[in-house]
C-alpha cells in the first residue's frame, strides 16, 4: 500500500501536481494509515519531492492500479461516455473550463464579476446572463488591483453576495499579496471548500516575470495550471485581462494576452459603446453558439453618509438588455478612436475634473484628448472657486 502511495505521489509530481490532489486521490487508503494520516501522507509527499530534486530525470512510477502517465491506445468504448456541457452561466462561462474576460481598463469588468458572484453565492438567478436559481456555491478570489475593504467587499455586499461562500487567496488580512502562478501555491485552489467559481483579477499580475505570455510556449505554461484547476475541481475559472489601445478587430485589441485567447475555452469581450453602456459577450466560444452581448449601465448607489473624506457611494452594474450584435461585431464595427473610448470610459460615471492631466498620465497626448472631446461633443463647465474645468458626456 505504501508503495502504491509513493507511486501515486511520483506520478503527480511528474505531472506538476499538488499535495492537495495527492490527499484527495489517496482517500481510499486513509482508513488503513492509522491516526496520523496527515503525517504519513506528508512524509511520503516530501520524500517524493526530495527524490525528484535529486534525480530530476527519473521516470514516473506506474502501477497496475493506476493509469500510466505515458500515452497508450484506447478503445473508444473504454473512454468516458458522452455527457452534456455544464455551465456556470449558459453559453458564457463553462464549468471545468477557463474563460478569459478581456476589455479596456476602467470600464466596469470588475463590477461584472461582482454581479455574478452575488448570484452564485446567494443562489439567486440571473436568467438574463444564463444563470438559473441554484443552491449557493463557493467562490475563490485572487485580487491584484482593487482593495478588498474599500472596494471589493462593499461591492459584494451591495449586490447581496453571501460572504460565507467567498474565500480570498492573499498573504495579508487586508486581502493584499496575491501569489504568483504557476507555483506550489496552486494547492490553495484545491483547498476546501472547493469553489464553483475562481476569479483572477488581474491575471497578468499573477504571472511570473520569467514567462513571456506573448509567446505560445510561455502562454501555454501560464495557462495550463488553470486548466488543471478547472478540470480537476469542476470549477469555472475566469481570468481577467486588459486590452491594448489598438484600433481594429477584437482580436487585434487583445495585445499581450492574444496567445491566452487561443488557449482558453471561452473568451468574453467587454467594451463601452458610443452611448457609454458596458457591453459584454462571447468573442470566442468552443463548442457552442456565440450569443449576443449583454448591455449594462454603471449605477452609483449611496450606501453611507457623505463625509469630507468619503462620498459614501458604491458602484454596481445594472442589466439593460441584450444587444442586437455580438461582441466581435460591435468591436469590429467601432470607429471610435482610443482617445474617444478613453473619454467615454472615464466620463461614463459622471462629470470629471483634471481630465487632460489624467489622460496624459495614462500615456495619451493632450491635444488628441482635446480633439476627441470636441468630436464627442463633451460638455465643459467651470465649477468652484477658483473655477476649474469639469467635463461630462453630452
Amino acid at each position: 500500500m505504501l508503495e502504491h502511495l509513493r507511486g501515486l505521489a511520483t506520478k503527480l509530481k511528474n505531472q506538476d501536481g499538488y499535495r492537495s490532489q495527492f490527499v484527495a486521490l489517496s482517500k481510499p487508503y486513509h482508513t488503513h494509515l492509522g491516526a496520523d494520516v496527515d503525517g504519513v501522507l506528508d512524509r511520503i509527499w516530501r520524500e517524493t519531492k526530495a527524490v525528484r530534486m535529486n534525480h530530476p530525470k527519473e521516470q514516473p512510477v506506474a502501477d497496475d492500479d493506476s493509469d500510466s502517465v505515458r500515452p497508450r491506445v484506447w478503445k473508444a468504448t473504454d473512454l468516458e461516455p458522452s455527457k452534456p456541457k455544464v455551465w456556470l452561466a449558459k453559453q458564457r462561462i463553462p464549468r471545468s473550463g477557463v474563460t478569459v474576460l478581456v476589455g479596456d481598463e476602467g470600464i466596469g469588468k470588475s463590477l461584472l464579476w461582482v454581479w455574478i458572484v452575488g448570484a452564485i453565492t446567494s443562489g439567486k438567478p440571473l436568467p438574463e446572463f444564463g444563470i438559473p436559481a441554484r443552491n449557493p456555491e463557493h467562490v475563490r478570489l485572487i485580487l491584484t488591483e482593487d482593495d478588498w475593504s474599500t472596494e471589493v467587499r462593499p461591492r459584494l455586499e451591495l449586490v447581496g453576495a453571501d460572504l460565507d461562500y467567498v474565500t480570498v487567496i492573499a498573504t495579508a488580512k487586508d486581502g493584499s499579496g496575491a501569489p504568483v502562478f504557476p507555483s506550489d501555491d496552486m494547492e490553495l485552489l484545491y483547498a476546501d471548500p472547493v469553489p464553483a467559481l475562481v476569479i483572477v483579477d488581474a491575471w497578468l499580475d499573477t504571472v511570473p516575470g520569467s514567462l513571456n505570455v506573448q509567446t505560445p510556449q510561455d502562454a501555454r505554461k501560464a495557462l495550463h495550471p488553470w486548466k488543471d484547476v478547472a478540470v480537476q475541481t469542476g470549477a469555472a475559472v475566469v481570468l481577467m485581462t486588459h486590452t491594448n489601445r489598438a484600433k481594429g478587430t477584437a482580436r487585434e485589441k487583445y495585445g499581450i494576452t492574444g496567445e491566452l485567447r487561443k488557449k482558453a475555452r471561452m473568451a468574453l469581450y467587454a467594451q463601452r459603446d458610443d452611448q457609454g453602456r458596458l457591453q459584454v459577450g462571447p468573442e470566442k466560444a468552443n463548442g457552442t453558439a456565440i450569443v449576443s452581448s449583454s448591455m449594462f449601465t454603471i449605477e452609483v448607489v449611496q450606501v453611507r453618509p457623505t463625509t469630507d473624506d468619503d462620498d459614501g457611494t458604491v458602484a454596481r452594474v445594472k442589466y439593460l438588455g441584450a444587444s442586437d450584435h455580438n461582441a466581435a461585431e460591435l468591436a469590429d464595427s467601432s470607429t471610435v478612436s482610443p482617445e474617444q473610448m478613453w473619454l467615454i470610459n472615464h466620463l461614463a460615471e459622471g462629470p470629471r475634473q483634471n481630465v487632460v492631466e489624467r489622460a496624459v498620465e495614462e500615456g495619451f497626448k493632450a491635444y488628441k484628448i482635446r480633439l476627441a472631446a470636441k468630436e464627442l461633443k463633451v460638455k465643459f463647465d467651470r465649477v468652484g472657486y477658483p473655477a476649474i474645468s469639469e467635463w461630462s458626456l453630452p
